[in-house]
């Protein structure tokens, strides 16, 4: 089997860091709920995805925008200089991402195939797969980032350049990840088959062959799915 992950938010949790940020920086009660923060904060993110892509802002300036509009949406006033320190935080929270028991015990064990395609600056996402230990077990040649490829998912053409590169029949491959329209949908487009981890229960649709929710749901598909 062939198998070819997302990273954020599935290999690993990505809301935990913004989750400690908040709770050690911003001054919010039980009637905020972090996880709905999360989502919304991850969104304000995805409106100046391009503009990262493209260099016109830095992921510190992308960060502070982030923090910034969803304290506004959440009515939270805090001064400016807070949104700075949040994004030093979470910055540093960032290298202290792990990846779970559950997948470095599928890792160690499967004789898929397995590859990476994420979105994001190149040198930033590398910085966190090796935070999480993924080249212990995914070669470093199969594992691409928007950055480096000059496309971003959902872009048709970030899935093909990366399977034209490791020379390798697209069709071939399950893609793993958490956000329906630019993993689902981008690589259902490319003829590839499709597990959404839901991690958070967000949007669904009919691009997903599978949709699963925790991490061992995962797993316990992937196994399945080798057999």
């Amino acid at each position: 089997m062939k198998f070819c992950f997302d990273c954020d938010d599935t290999l690993y949790d990505l809301s935990y860091p913004f989750k400690k940020a908040c709770n050690e920086l911003l001054n919010i009660d039980e009637t905020h709920d972090l996880e709905s923060m999360y989502t919304i904060y991850r969104s304000c993110g995805d409106e100046i995805f391009d503009k990262i892509q493209d260099g016109s802002i830095s992921i510190d300036e992308s960060g502070i925008y982030r923090i910034r509009q969803m304290c506004k949406i959440y009515h939270i006033d805090v001064e400016e200089d807070l949104y700075r320190e949040f994004q030093r935080l979470y910055k540093t929270l960032q290298k202290e991402i792990f990846m779970s028991n559950v997948f470095h015990d599928f890792f160690r064990s499967t004789i898929s195939e397995l590859a990476i395609l994420t979105n994001g600056q190149d040198e930033h996402q590398r910085m966190k797969l090796k935070a999480l230990d993924v080249f212990k077990y995914f070669k470093e040649e199969n594992v691409y980032t928007s950055g480096q490829l000059g496309f971003a998912k959902p872009d048709p053409r970030s899935f093909k350049t990366m399977f034209s590169n490791m020379k390798e029949n697209i069709s071939d491959w399950y893609y793993i990840g958490d956000n329906y329209t630019n993993d689902m949908e981008g690589a259902k487009k490319v003829g590839m088959k499709t597990i959404h981890f839901n991690r958070h229960h967000g949007l669904e649709g009919t691009s997903s062959d599978h949709v699963v929710y925790s991490e061992n749901e995962l797993v316990n598909l992937l196994r399945k799915l080798e057999k």
